[in-house]
């Protein structure tokens, strides 16, 4: 079975090779190429709206998801989408369990994730669990690989995810009812309802999820490695949101949204453990995000922008409370000219945290400023230039400078050709937990990185052949990584004095139009060198090897056929070996195949969406972290009515 997905892969691959890639942060400076799950972005200078840093991302990659991959996905988390529809390692310990992301090798501390502007990352933790976060709510998704702590703040070393909501102004009563069941007893109800009469629009918006993750797995610490089911691994998650968008005369803009998110999940127990009902254990988490902002309008050479925001967080794991609350305010101006544009801005963060295991006062303040500017010196040329600096109660932070450029060298309306790069310093400060879990650890320093990465861009269309496709070679050297180790009977935060972290990641898009039907394959694939250079003592054996859970392969293909309102699709996914905290205990690589069947009906001029997948249809049975089971085959039914 694992030869033959291995083979699949391959001739995947070679189909590529020709294309190398799809999506780039900059193809045309006024066009955007819809095609594919993550589509090419482009910005172009002139749109202003909500606050966005994005258009500075030059000589960078931002691949934003399409529109008709979210709407797809609106049933399932951001952990789904990023492992389904990206080369992006996601490490997650079971279905609908903990789920952290990796991109180029860095932890999930070194990604910010961000609604709006608002952090959806848990202060103390200082990272976000993906599969707390419902695509049912989101609008968009930007995917910013490589550093960009310039444009997103503190904790960008590795990349950021970029979610947003925005005003749709279709007058009237809009919306949806969304209903999923699957395998496992899973189960997802969703409703919105818009309404707009062209100055004012509200947005409301529920959902509940759950599941029993009752699934079987093949238990490898017991002799003869026998069939179990899981126990102690089901969830009950809800939410709700509530945005108001306002027009003024001067056609500038008011918003207010409030998204509250409440889970209850059993800890999956290791397989070792799933038949000790004493071990078992839940957690309980409360997630509180709202804002209010303004954006003057969009007109003339200056506008600027300003808002306030405030979260909430809280655990609960057997005794012990884990909660902060935060509140940020951030303003911001531009300046644009026909070939100019600048931004500037400040922000505040305050953060007041309630944790009985923290020794010593541990409220935070973090004060930043930026400038950037994007200028076009001649026609084929565009470049970037900025820098963040900033202050943080107990911490030191670097000065944070970013330069891109994006050079244009084919542009003959067919064939599209771009090269860039781009250099910049980017840092993570302590998080609260590293710095106050179980003792005050004032030795800790920021973690600082210098990410280098240059790449090329094509597109180009034959009759009725388009292919777009990216290339990209980075490299990131970190100084004092962040990572706990034991110390005695005790596990206390030490500074690694240098990883570094290279790779390569590419990826096509072609699709063909016949008529009323449409082929799509895309393919993404990234190689991720990422090794400790200097340890903590000299005689470190894991100096030189592959950081613990870092495929160093990783691939995703699909393919879509369309014809008129009926869709099928399939989907390969392969994830290559890893280590795990033992360097010398190796995790096997494995590849999952999913497949699927789209229909769209009319029913009294609104429409209907019913679609029917098979997950794992080979049946693989795989760890992501050893000895946390992951499921086998599945189904999944998902019913969406747009009205």
């Amino acid at each position: 079975m694992y030869n033959r997905g291995y083979t699949v892969i391959l001739l995947l691959l070679l189909f590529a090779l020709p294309f190398t890639a799809s999506g780039s942060s900059f193809l045309q400076d006024t066009t955007k190429v819809k095609r594919g799950s993550l589509d090419s972005v482009v910005v172009k200078a002139g749109v202003l709206g909500r606050p966005t840093n994005r258009a500075f991302a030059v000589g960078t990659k931002i691949q934003s998801a399409s529109v008709q991959a979210l709407e797809s996905m609106k049933s399932n988390t951001l952990s789904d989408y990023i492992r389904e529809q990206s080369s992006i390692y996601i490490k997650e310990y079971g279905k609908g369990m903990r789920s952290y992301i990796s991109i180029r090798g860095t932890s999930s501390s070194h990604t910010s994730v961000a609604w709006n502007g608002m952090s959806l990352a848990v202060p103390t933790l200082g990272q976000t669990d993906l599969s707390h976060i419902p695509l049912y709510f989101f609008d968009k998704l930007d995917i910013h690989t490589g550093g960009s702590s310039l444009l997103y703040g503190d904790g960008s070393i590795g990349g950021s995810l970029q979610l947003s909501t925005n005003p749709k102004w279709i007058k009237g009563v809009t919306g949806d009812v969304t209903l999923l069941g699957g395998g496992f007893a899973t189960l997802f109800t969703g409703a919105t309802v818009r309404y707009s009469n062209g100055s004012l629009e509200s947005r409301s918006g529920v959902f509940r999820s759950s599941a029993e993750n009752n699934y079987s797995f093949l238990n490898n610490t017991k002799p003869g490695t026998p069939k179990e089911y899981l126990n102690n691994s089901a969830y009950s998650n809800y939410g709700a949101l509530q945005e108001v968008f306002k027009k003024l005369k001067d056609s500038s803009l008011i918003s207010f949204n409030i998204m509250y998110l409440n889970f209850f999940r059993e800890i999956q127990p290791s397989v070792s453990l799933n038949d000790r009902p004493e071990s078992y254990a839940s957690i309980a988490d409360r997630n509180l995000r709202s804002s209010l902002a303004y954006n003057s309008p969009a007109k003339g050479w200056f506008s600027y922008s300003g808002s306030v925001a405030f979260s909430n967080d809280y655990e609960k794991y057997k005794d012990d409370i884990i909660a902060a609350s935060r509140v940020k305010v951030v303003a911001e101006g531009q300046l644009l000219n026909d070939d100019l544009l600048i931004k500037a801005g400040v922000s505040g963060e305050f953060t007041s945290p309630s944790v009985v295991s923290y020794r010593g006062a541990a409220d935070e303040q973090r004060y930043y400023a930026f400038a950037m500017a994007r200028v076009k010196p001649v026609r084929v040329v565009t470049l970037s230039l900025g820098v963040r600096a900033g202050k943080v109660t107990g911490s030191d932070v670097p000065l944070m400078p970013s330069a891109g450029f994006n050079l244009s060298l084919i542009n003959r309306g067919s064939h599209y050709l771009f090269l860039r790069g781009s250099i910049s310093r980017n840092s993570k400060v302590p998080s609260l937990n590293d710095r106050y879990w179980g003792g005050v650890h004032s030795y800790l320093k920021s973690e600082k990185s210098l990410n280098r990465e240059v790449g090329a861009d094509y597109q180009m269309s034959l009759g009725l052949l388009t292919v777009t496709s990216f290339v990209t070679l980075y490299r990131s050297d970190v100084d004092n990584w962040i990572r706990w180790l034991p110390a005695g009977q005790v596990w206390r935060p030490q500074n690694i004095p240098e990883v570094d972290s290279k790779g390569v990641e590419g990826g096509a898009t072609a699709w063909v139009k016949l008529a009323e039907t449409s082929l799509n394959l895309t393919v993404n694939y990234s190689y991720t060198d990422i090794k400790m250079v200097k340890g903590l003592w000299l005689e470190d054996p894991s100096t030189g090897r592959q950081l613990a859970y870092q495929p160093k392969h990783s691939l995703r293909a699909t393919f879509k056929a369309k014809h008129k309102h009926n869709e099928l699709f399939t989907s390969i996914s392969y994830t290559g070996e890893r280590t795990t905290l033992d360097i010398f205990d190796i995790l096997p690589w494995y590849t999952i195949a999913d497949v699927g069947i789209n229909r769209d009906f009319a029913i009294g001029g609104n429409k209907l969406s019913a679609a029917i997948s098979l997950k794992n249809i080979t049946n693989v049975r795989y760890q992501n972290v050893k000895f946390y089971a992951m499921p086998g085959r599945s189904w999944q039914i998902t019913l969406r009515y747009n009205f």
